[in-house]
């Protein structure tokens, strides 16, 4: 699928991420010295400051921990006018990380804090894909 929405800037830190969402794989930095989990993929370990990070999969199961609804779009972001409403959500993985993204709210379920929800990405291209989820 093609998009003519903006994309994330892919580079050698968090391309594997997007990659992972484009394989329907939900996938979370691990450090290979102390075992800490993280996200926004980053080039060190934020807890030891390791370089030797790999990456896990997770099991896409987590919690709404906030979220907001869109209603409107500004100036520069007419792309998403034909998508208003959605909601935005930061979800607490089952692994203790958050993230940041959209609920798939078919069936016109409204989200709470506190609802369930597991990873459905959205694939863009083969490179690309973007975390979307949708409630239990």
């Amino acid at each position: 699928m093609a998009s003519d929405k903006p994309l994330p800037e892919l580079d050698p830190v968090n391309s594997e991420f997007f990659k992972g969402l484009s394989e329907n794989r939900l996938l979370i930095q691990k450090c290979s010295k102390c075992g800490n989990l993280q996200f926004y993929p980053k080039p060190i370990c934020v807890n030891c400051s390791s370089v030797e990070l790999g990456w896990v999969e997770s099991s896409g199961e987590g919690t709404i921990y906030s979220l907001t609804s869109i209603n409107r779009v500004i100036m520069n972001s007419k792309e998403f006018n034909d998508e208003v409403p959605y909601t935005i959500a930061s979800i607490e993985l089952k692994e203790g990380v958050r993230l940041y993204g959209r609920i798939n709210n078919e069936g016109n379920k409204e989200a709470s804090i506190g609802d369930k929800v597991k990873s459905v990405p959205v694939q863009v291209n083969q490179d690309v894909g973007l975390p979307t989820f949708e409630l239990l």
